[in-house]
């Protein structure tokens, strides 16, 4: 039965959405507060099989069988969250979406001040305490893009799509969303400055141990899948290599053809890259820029654009001995709109001996996921759909449940089936971790027009969650971080105090984790680095991590963690070198 949404939480159309917070246990008539959740144990493994009547309808769809964490509506998006980036020391993120026929945003419109303007705005940034969103200026198309940070908090937007009447073709541009302070930052773009190559889908940009970003492959112009003709087989950097040559020829994305769209891209300690395409997967140097060591396939389907998994370069901490392990889930079986939503996680470490995929299956299938790392190191995968392929117009089926990963328990007992949302997020939908340690989730805009609601079974969505893990209960939290460093360097060792509200925790975690750029199920640059510790009465001592390797220049939050419950906030830090 599909639930009823009241009009005492929001309109039926999204464009009028005007309430900043609504619980969704209103949308639901039941509690999602529960702090419990489900274990699931893979049909066949010796768990299940020790779980009385746990098995068969658990594996199938789990209705009304699921629980843990809550969802709440925080507010409007303004434009459709296709694309989404924090901005460094705020709770504000940037919303990127396509010039199309139209969207809600006007070119001087606020939450706050009015929707005012003749033309329509194609960015946002959204206030994640408050729920408003002001617009900001775009002059040209960042549909299919990608983006990253620079190390002094730059904000990086290239490539893009076709022009309009009003803007410029995206496909070259490089666009710079600067700090500042206050509410009058914005995206500048100078033409003069551009890519080397005109990129759609341009894949992946991921910051390198020096802080410049690595961007790499896509095709010169709009299309459904990559081919021959259209394929840019080559990757360039920002700011640009040294020296004449500015590209450097990549044949590997010919091999690739053609589900290589948004190849999965991981900076290893070693400062080398993880490149995932198809379902090949090599080890690059960022040295010589060549292929030092091929890897074995990933079984299964291509996870890339448009059959698109999702991919996380699980938490470096110093039990694993930073050590990397790469996790790939989900996808779709073939390019078509019957296609079934890939089961299958693949997990390697790429810099063992003999490494080797081990393979296990998520609760059900999924396409189109977004795997978001959480303040204790596990994994959150939510989002997407179990029927079709990644573009306009090709899924149905949407699944609503999250599922937790946790890295470190026994292979067949590291999912976890969380409650539901009943908004569907199907293609251009994206998901990320705030300072409060709760996912913001948002877009979904997966027509080739528009749709309201009522006009199709997946509109265009403006509504903007809150999804609280059960970490984050009881809600008070458990402490607080009261003093801190903004700016930290390699290797060195910091003081960080907090303030804990009950008895003296007996575990404690501290972490950096970059949310990085997301779109496409593609998170780029998102990394988890814990660090060392040492606890003296209410003092912590911690050590940098030693190499930019583990934790390029950037910028970061700084999580605490006592006894599995993260402390009331993150505090952003500086990664200087």
């Amino acid at each position: 039965m599909t639930p009823t949404t009241p009009t005492s939480c929001y309109s039926t159309s999204p464009r009028y959405f005007s309430l900043t917070r609504c619980s969704l246990t209103a949308i639901l008539a039941t509690t999602l507060i529960a702090t419990t959740f489900l274990p699931y144990f893979p049909s066949g493994s010796d768990a299940a099989a020790n779980e009385s009547g746990a098995s068969s309808s658990l594996t199938k769809h789990l209705t009304g069988a699921s629980s843990g964490g809550q969802w709440d509506l925080i507010g409007h998006s303004g434009v459709s969250a296709m694309h989404a980036i924090m901005r460094p020391f705020t709770d504000s993120v940037l919303f990127l979406e396509r010039i199309q026929s139209s969207t809600y945003a006007k070119a001087r419109g606020s939450s706050v001040t009015g929707n005012t303007g003749k033309d329509f705005a194609w960015s946002t940034e959204f206030e994640t305490k408050e729920g408003n969103w002001r617009s900001l200026d775009v002059k040209s198309n960042m549909f299919c893009s990608a983006g990253g940070y620079l190390p002094d908090g730059t904000i990086v937007s290239v490539a893009g799509g076709q022009p309009s009447d009003k803007l410029e073709q995206g496909y070259d541009g490089i666009r710079l969303y600067k700090p500042c302070n206050g509410t009058t930052c914005d995206w500048q773009q100078d033409f003069k400055v551009h890519l080397q190559e005109k990129r759609w889908y341009p894949t992946v940009v991921e910051a390198l141990a020096s802080g410049d970003l690595f961007i790499i492959g896509g095709s010169n112009h709009a299309a459904s899948i990559n081919n021959d003709h259209i394929n840019v087989p080559n990757f360039e950097l920002f700011p640009p290599l040294p020296g004449p040559q500015k590209t450097i020829d990549f044949p590997f994305l010919v091999e690739t053809l053609p589900n290589n769209l948004y190849p999965i891209v991981h900076l290893l300690p070693d400062k080398n890259l993880f490149i995932l395409a198809s379902t090949k997967a090599i080890i690059l140097s960022t040295s010589t820029w060549k292929i030092i060591k091929r890897l074995p396939d990933i079984p299964g389907p291509p996870r890339n654009y448009p059959l698109t998994g999702g991919s996380v370069l699980l938490p470096l901490t110093p039990e694993n001995k930073f050590q990397p392990e790469i996790l790939i889930c989900g996808g779709a079986t073939e390019f078509s709109t019957q296609a079934k939503g890939v089961a299958s996680c693949g997990r390697i470490a790429p810099l063992s001996k003999t490494p080797t995929w081990e393979m296990e299956d998520m609760p059900f299938g999924r396409m189109m996921p977004d795997m978001t790392l959480l303040a204790d190191g596990t994994v959150a995968i939510m989002n997407g759909a179990e029927t079709g392929t990644a573009g306009f117009d090709r899924a149905s089926d949407p699944v609503l449940h999250p599922v937790q990963y946790l890295p470190q328990a026994p292979r067949g007992q590291r999912f976890r089936v969380w409650n539901p949302s009943v908004i569907a997020r199907m293609y251009h939908s994206v998901a990320l971790m705030l300072p409060d340690m709760s996912l913001l989730v948002a877009g979904s805009n997966p027509n080739g027009k528009p749709v309201e609601y009522g006009e199709g079974p997946y509109p265009t969505e403006y509504r903007v969650e809150r999804f609280s893990p059960p970490y984050l209960f009881p809600r008070g939290g458990v402490g607080s971080i009261t003093a801190w460093p903004t700016i930290i360097k390699y290797g060195e060792t910091f003081d960080l105090s907090i303030k804990w509200f009950n008895t003296y925790p007996e575990s404690v975690q501290v972490a950096l984790v970059q949310p990085g750029f997301i779109t496409h199920s593609t998170h780029m640059s998102q990394r988890y680095v814990g660090l060392e510790i040492q606890e003296e009465a209410g003092l912590i001592r911690f050590k940098a991590p030693a190499t930019n390797g583990l934790a390029p220049p950037s910028h970061y939050m700084l999580v605490v963690v006592l006894d599995g419950v993260p402390v009331v906030e993150a505090k952003w830090v500086q990664m200087a070198a």
